[in-house]
């Protein structure tokens, strides 16, 4: 490519291209808004109405989610912003492994009990339409917050503890509770940071030498 066509003359990307990268995460974010904007009002939003709500052509919209099942599945995100945050930043904020998943756990729960309703019609509709799949990302989410003791515990332990670790995140353990329990949905987050704190610190003390494990015991 000469200079002429490429104003920096470097190769690299078509400075147009970041703009346009740019430009279309404004409009998934807009078409997301509204989408939220149109649950609060109790209602269960189609492609149509976000692309009316957020003033983005309906064929513009479409190609962002062709379905109404993407768009909604796409609204079930944590995000890394707002109370979540990103793993990283969890990370960095809460050096000890157990406190810091616990608190993962409970300001998750607490996204889901704001967002109940539409989690509930969104797993519904998942288990109604073989086609419409719940995205795996709370997996990856788990894995990035004990990247920094996966190596501290042996892999089939390590295996179990992130299998189970996912039991506590997503609308699964909020329909189980609310359904099967007398606990108000003000303390399942703490109920479930509880959860995720045992499992967290029982298999970094299993991981440990039978001697310090027992000193760990007398003296916790």
């Amino acid at each position: 490519m000469s200079t002429a066509e490429n104003p920096t003359g470097t190769p690299g990307r078509d400075p147009g291209s970041k703009t346009r990268d740019r430009q279309t995460r404004r409009t998934k974010r807009a078409l997301l808004a509204a989408a939220d904007e149109i649950f609060a009002e109790g209602r269960v939003p189609t492609v149509a109405d976000v692309a009316e709500r957020a003033d983005v052509a309906r064929a513009t919209a479409y190609r962002y989610f062709p379905t109404q099942e993407t768009l909604l599945l796409e609204t079930t995100f944590l995000g890394n912003s707002g109370p979540i945050g990103s793993p990283s930043e969890l990370v960095n904020e809460i050096k000890d492994p157990s406190e810091r998943v616990a608190e993962a756990a409970r300001r998750a729960a607490a996204w889901t009990l704001d967002r109940e309703a539409r989690l509930r019609t969104i797993l519904r509709m998942s288990l109604e339409h073989e086609s419409v799949q719940r995205p795996a990302r709370r997996r990856h989410y788990i894995a990035q917050l004990l990247g920094d003791i996966e190596t501290e515990i042996p892999a089939d332990a390590y295996e179990r503890l992130t299998g189970s670790l996912t039991l506590l995140f997503g609308i699964d353990p909020i329909i189980s509770i609310r359904d099967n329990s007398d606990i108000p949905p003000d303390r399942i987050p703490d109920l479930l940071a509880w959860a995720a704190h045992v499992l967290v610190r029982s298999a970094l003390e299993d991981s440990q030498p039978p001697s310090k494990r027992r000193q760990t015991t007398r003296h916790p």
